[in-house]
């Protein structure tokens, strides 16, 4: 029966792997959240299907949210796309990590025919409790500040040239 289990675990894992990661999420987190269920509380079939179930759902919706730092790009690529010639600034916030940030323009300047302008990028990240000892170490929220120098290439990608 364990070898039974194992063999279709690896076999959900591995057919997962050209997935998108909410199935991903999705499917591992029922897997383990029904195999808990069978081991430490019940070998009914209703509770383990209903724990399956309940780690599905947690877990698609863990693999489906936007990372902090997915947010911090996307504002930064349309901070830069849209800001005025002078200094600007756009703030950003992750509902879910309640993590947020600033990024901050002092303007624009041509390096030859392309566009540069200097960028301060500032992330609060709240921690959470699998973090403990980095809020112990550095406090919540944990800050983290950086500059760059952001240049818009002739095929209008922008990249970080510092």
């Amino acid at each position: 029966m364990l070898k039974k289990f194992v063999l279709l675990s690896g076999l959900l894992l591995l057919s997962n792997c050209a997935s998108n990661q909410s199935y991903i999420g999705a499917s591992t987190t029922a897997a383990v959240a029904g195999a808990a269920c069978w081991q430490y509380l019940s070998d009914n079939p209703g509770v383990v299907a209903t724990c399956a179930v309940i780690g599905s759902f947690k877990g698609a919706d863990m693999m489906n949210s936007e990372t902090d730092d997915q947010l911090m790009t996307r504002a930064f690529v349309d901070h830069l796309e849209n800001a005025p010639n002078g200094p600007g600034f756009t703030t950003w916030m992750n509902p879910k990590t309640t993590s947020n940030g600033i990024i901050k323009t002092t303007g624009f300047y041509l390096k030859g025919p392309i566009k540069c302008t200097m960028v301060e990028t500032t992330h609060d990240q709240n921690l959470n409790n699998t973090r403990f000892f980095d809020s112990i170490l550095y406090g919540n929220p944990y800050r983290k500040m950086q500059w760059h120098e952001a240049c818009k290439m002739p095929d209008a990608r922008w990249m970080l040239t510092q």
